[in-house]
C-alpha cells in the first residue's frame, strides 16, 4: 500500500536568505530518496518535501532516519519534521 508522507523542511532559522530553494540539498534528496527501496516519488510541496512510500518497506521514520542521513543535514542546512495529515496518514 502506497502511503504519502510530508516533512517540513524548516532552514530559515539556519539560513535566513534560504527560504528553501537550494537547488543542492533537493538535488540531494531527489537523489536518495530515488534509490531508496520501497520510496515511488519525491516532490516539492509548499514548505516541504513529500515522499510517496510503500509503508510495508520503508517507514516514516526510516525516511526521518534517511534525512538525518544526508550531508546537507550534518551541514546544518535543514531541520526537517514530519506532518501528520488528517486521519493519521502522515
Amino acid at each position: 500500500m502506497i502511503s504519502r508522507s510530508v516533512f517540513h523542511l524548516d532552514c530559515t532559522p539556519i539560513i535566513p536568505a534560504c527560504g528553501f530553494s537550494c537547488a543542492v540539498c533537493i538535488g540531494e534528496m531527489e537523489s536518495v530518496f530515488g534509490g531508496t527501496p520501497g520510496v515511488s516519488k519525491f516532490y516539492r510541496e509548499g514548505d516541504g518535501v513529500v515522499v510517496e512510500h510503500d509503508a510495508d518497506v520503508v517507514t516514516p521514520e526510516q525516511l526521518m532516519d534517511i534525512f538525518r542521513a544526508l550531508p546537507s543535514f550534518y551541514e546544518n542546512h535543514f531541520v526537517p519534521s514530519v506532518m501528520t495529515k488528517p486521519g493519521g496518514q502522515s
